[in-house]
């Protein structure tokens, strides 16, 4: 099973603090952690095209200095995609995945109903709901095998 991983609103939240800024969501690290373990995980970001280096800073700059060497370790082990429009482009034809992401676009949307995909789609705002990953770890621990060939 793979899964696919957005990160602005699943794995970056809103700063309690200053809610205009971005950064890391509650119990982000842990659930990456969870997710390493069973699945192969993978960027499905506007942030990574390819390259997964933007992505990467762009999570740096938004985490808490004491947590940023965990963060690079977990993040380093997450694949890169590439997409050109839609990043359902870089699902694989299998259907054997789950996408977390807040706002797919209207166009992906459209492209998971056509294949009967949408069940694979799992809804994450870390923005309004702060403890969303404690509900999606929840639900991936019912869909994901409890080892898997995991790693990055």
């Amino acid at each position: 099973m793979q899964v696919f991983l957005d990160v602005d609103g699943v794995l970056l939240g809103l700063d309690r603090e200053r809610p205009s800024r971005l950064c890391l969501a509650d119990h982000a690290l842990d659930f990456l952690a969870f997710v390493l373990t069973r699945a192969n995980v993978f960027w499905l970001s506007p942030h990574c095209r390819g390259d997964a280096r933007p992505l990467v800073y762009h999570l740096v700059r938004h985490t808490k200095a004491a947590d940023r060497e965990r963060r690079l370790t977990l993040a380093g082990k997450v694949r890169a995609t590439d997409w050109r429009t839609l990043r359902t482009d870089a699902l694989p034809l299998d259907g054997r995945f789950v996408w977390l992401d807040d706002a797919p676009e209207q166009g992906e949307l459209a492209m998971l109903r056509g294949r009967g995909w949408l069940a694979r789609w799992l809804f994450v705002d870390t923005r309004e709901e702060p403890d969303d990953l404690l509900r999606a770890q929840r639900v991936l621990a019912t869909r994901l095998p409890k080892s898997a060939n995991a790693g990055g």
